[in-house]
């Protein structure tokens, strides 16, 4: 049986090199091989080919020297390792109880004040602090206190490096049902855009008591490069 080639030609040229012509092959190490030939193509010559190695996450590029040279500068650009963040979640459990003495913790000093006047509630328990720190594109699953599960995607935003998306955000409750399976009970669903280094405040969903909601308190920064 004769094995298919891996290799897939995305743009035809001439069978032989022409005389200012060469061959480079350029590795990819962040991303797909697939996504560099669209990043590619328009920067070639008429004449110009890109040929695709899927399995070797590689690329060979046939066009002049000063093409090569432009194409190899694209790839070095866009061929990086994905942004980190590191995000914090507080999840509070608001009430109507008295306010106990004391300050409150810095991240949400000042937004208390603000939901107070939105929602009338005047106490904020914390139920859980999460850090987490993970690359653009990861996906995001963590146990908030004993009753509670938070699951979100990181996004970058291309265009403002100082915003990231926690997209598809989802506050669940746990539940133990029949046989003691446990279930998630959707409690928020979102898609939130963060200014980094800057606290949102995110929900208003009612807890089992009537005089009671959860919020989360959301903050981001992005992880800097050794």
């Amino acid at each position: 049986m004769v094995k298919a080639a891996v290799a897939l030609l995305v743009v035809t040229a001439a069978t032989a090199l022409a005389a200012d012509q060469e061959l480079r092959v350029f590795q990819l190490h962040f991303r797909p091989a697939r996504d560099a030939a669209a990043l590619v193509e328009p920067l070639l010559s008429a004449d110009g080919s890109v040929l695709l190695q899927p399995s070797l996450n590689a690329i060979t590029v046939r066009d002049s020297a000063a093409v090569l040279e432009r194409v190899a500068r694209a790839l070095a650009s866009w061929d990086v390792a994905p942004a980190a963040y590191k995000v914090r979640i507080r999840l509070l459990l608001a009430n109507t109880d008295p306010q106990p003495p004391g300050q409150p913790a810095p991240l949400i000093e000042g937004i208390g004040s603000e939901l107070r006047e939105l929602f009338h509630f005047t106490n904020y328990q914390e139920v859980a602090t999460l850090q987490v720190t993970a690359s653009d594109g990861s996906v995001v699953e963590l146990a908030a206190g004993d009753r509670y599960h938070l699951r979100f995607t990181v996004r970058g935003v291309p265009q403002d490096p100082d915003r990231v998306q926690l997209a598809q955000l989802q506050l669940s409750r746990r539940d133990r049902g029949a046989n003691d399976v446990e279930t998630l009970h959707p409690l928020v669903r979102a898609t939130v855009t963060l200014l980094v280094k800057q606290p949102s405040v995110l929900g208003g969903a009612r807890s089992e008591n009537a005089n009671q909601a959860l919020f989360l308190v959301l903050w981001a920064e992005r992880e800097e490069k050794p």
